[in-house]
């Protein structure tokens, strides 16, 4: 049902706000233009969630959950912006940031592995030291040096964010399909004692999981910087419920065992529609409400987790019998 759904959840979106929005086309050529206009904007602002919502499904399918990742993509961007530009910047700061990256998500996968904090209480706590650390690292300050790197710009551009998110999927989906790994993850999330008791390396596995969150976090934290060329210690605050909402909505169980790349996919961009809908809510004359439409952001996205959890619930039960 859901790979039915999803699809249809987001063209009825678009065709909903493109409504709303009073867009008319006088030819085909037209609405052409611009829906590819729009669409290449929608890739290249939700590719940063994308390349974090990747991670975060496979973190879901061991059962865990990861919300330090805002925290983690805000702390790379802003060490990662203390170096000055140039084309140094290459080899300096990007190098630093993609070593911060994996230690910031190796840290997770330790607290939880090695030390045994439940998921839950050790990124919130890495989320709360991570977003501190940002404004050790900037203080008040928003800095952008990010403009003046040679060719950086490129990866905030489509063709950048489009080849990055495209090569992520899927690396990501041949290495699932084709490996043990996936088996292993799955009955990781699914039952924990039986996986021990298996022979599978529950604590690496563990670590490897949330190091590769921190490597996707690098990842986004280019094409962030690059499409917004600043940065702040309060950047990407919230990012990581868009992140939870879109894999849950993209049929991914939150208690692990379960879960799809392709889901994920069509999740963010039911968010990423859904935001930048709301965003032109002052074009549909709603001056005179008491509240401003963009507000009802979280609203929506609490309902969505909802709707993502009520999904995935009734497909459970309803398995054993198909």
């Amino acid at each position: 049902m859901r790979r039915w759904l999803l699809p249809l959840i987001l063209l009825a979106e678009i065709a909903l706000f493109t409504i709303l929005s009073g867009q008319t086309f006088i030819s085909a050529s037209d609405a052409g233009a611009y829906f590819q206009s729009y669409f290449a904007d929608l890739l290249c602002q939700s590719a940063p969630v994308l390349l974090l919502a990747f991670g975060m499904t496979i973190v879901l399918m061991t059962a865990g959950i990861d919300l330090s990742v805002g925290s983690l993509v805000a702390l790379v961007a802003c060490v990662m912006s203390s170096f000055p530009a140039g084309t140094e910047f290459w080899w300096t700061a990007v190098p630093l940031g993609l070593a911060l990256a994996l230690l910031l998500g190796a840290t997770n996968g330790a607290l939880i592995a090695w030390l045994d904090v439940p998921p839950i209480i050790a990124t919130l706590s890495t989320m709360i030291l991570y977003r501190g650390l940002c404004f050790v690292v900037m203080g008040d300050l928003e800095k952008s040096p990010f403009l003046s790197v040679p060719a950086y710009e490129w990866l905030g551009q489509i063709s950048g964010a489009a080849l990055l998110v495209l090569l992520t999927f899927i690396i990501l989906a041949f290495w699932l399909n084709r490996s043990r790994w996936l088996r292993e993850i799955l009955m990781l999330g699914g039952n924990p004692i039986a996986a021990r008791y298996a022979g599978i390396p529950v604590s690496r596995r563990i670590l490897q999981v949330y190091s590769l969150v921190g490597l996707l976090g690098f990842l986004a934290a280019l094409t962030f910087t690059a499409r917004n060329s600043s940065v702040s210690a309060s950047s990407l605050t919230g990012l990581e419920l868009q992140v939870i909402v879109a894999v849950v909505l993209g049929g991914t169980r939150v208690q692990g065992g379960a879960g799809s790349l392709l889901g994920t996919f069509y999740g963010v961009l039911i968010i990423a529609v859904m935001d930048e809908g709301l965003r032109g809510a002052a074009k549909w004359g709603t001056e005179h409400l008491p509240f401003k439409i963009s507000h009802l952001e979280y609203v929506l996205l609490g309902l969505l987790l909802v709707v993502g959890v009520w999904l995935n619930s009734r497909e459970k039960t309803r398995r054993p019998a198909a």
